[in-house]
């Protein structure tokens, strides 16, 4: 379980990149996820991997009787606290291996980008079955498979990507062999795990779970007026989203 949020050198980078209105998170994953989102009115909602609890506020928002966020970083979870407190959110400094532990269930679970931190994906969405009322649902976003396939060769600079005549085209390698990626994002040596769409889907199938929608991320017009490089979603995405119901 690595604690990337917590590295002070990583997260001040992180916060730098959030501050800034124009980022991937704002134009691309929030409005889609949220698209996602049927009301939240009465229900009990669980959020892993919070962060800065933006979708607790917004589940709150829209009449939520009971919101819990859970981070591994208290980083993550403090800064939560001071910008998006709510009398009927809490936060808890947990990491998603460690769900088992909450004693309570919940309507909807959702998680935004945080899966692929997770190795243990089938034990993950065991775990999120349990914590799951009888037709609850769970609601996430993650890095595409095309985006965390790629493994470059050991002790040689390679481009990933290329453009040409306005188009980009993308190296893909490893898309079939799921595993740990250690990659530089901010800093050297990010954890992240890869899945291809198989071991995704069959593993939500295997545990109950029947898939209402799945997305892939794209960005509309404003989007790529606001910053011009987001046209290449059309070539690769960055993000997968799905809305899963247990059976």
């Amino acid at each position: 379980m690595q604690n990337i949020y917590d590295n002070k050198e990583f997260f001040d980078d992180y916060i730098n990149m959030r501050n800034k209105e124009i980022n991937a998170n704002n134009l691309i994953e929030k409005p889609i996820f949220q698209s996602l989102l049927p009301s939240f009115k009465d229900k009990k909602i669980l959020d892993l991997g919070c962060g800065f609890g933006d979708l607790c506020k917004f589940a709150e928002n829209d009449g939520a009787r009971k919101v819990v966020g859970i981070d591994i970083s208290k980083n993550m979870i403090d800064k939560a606290k001071k910008i998006n407190y709510g009398e009927k959110i809490s936060y808890l400094n947990l990491p998603m291996e460690k769900i088992n532990e909450i004693n309570e269930k919940f309507d909807f679970v959702l998680s935004s980008l945080a899966f692929h931190y997770v190795e243990n994906f089938d034990k993950l969405i065991k775990n999120i079955k349990n914590l799951l009322v009888p037709n609850g649902y769970l609601i996430f976003s993650q890095e595409h498979p095309v985006a965390t396939a790629f493994i470059p060769p050991k002790n040689k600079k390679i481009d990933s990507k290329i453009d040409i005549e306005n188009k980009r085209y993308y190296l893909l390698s490893d898309y079939n062999n799921n595993g740990k990626r250690s990659i530089h994002w901010n800093i050297d040596g990010v954890v992240k795990y890869h899945r291809n769409f198989t071991a995704i889907i069959n593993t939500l199938s295997e545990n109950n779970f029947i898939i209402e929608k799945l997305v892939e991320s794209y960005a509309d017009e404003e989007a790529i007026k606001l910053e011009p490089k987001y046209k290449y979603q059309n070539d690769r995405p960055y993000f997968l989203f799905i809305k899963a119901k247990l059976a």
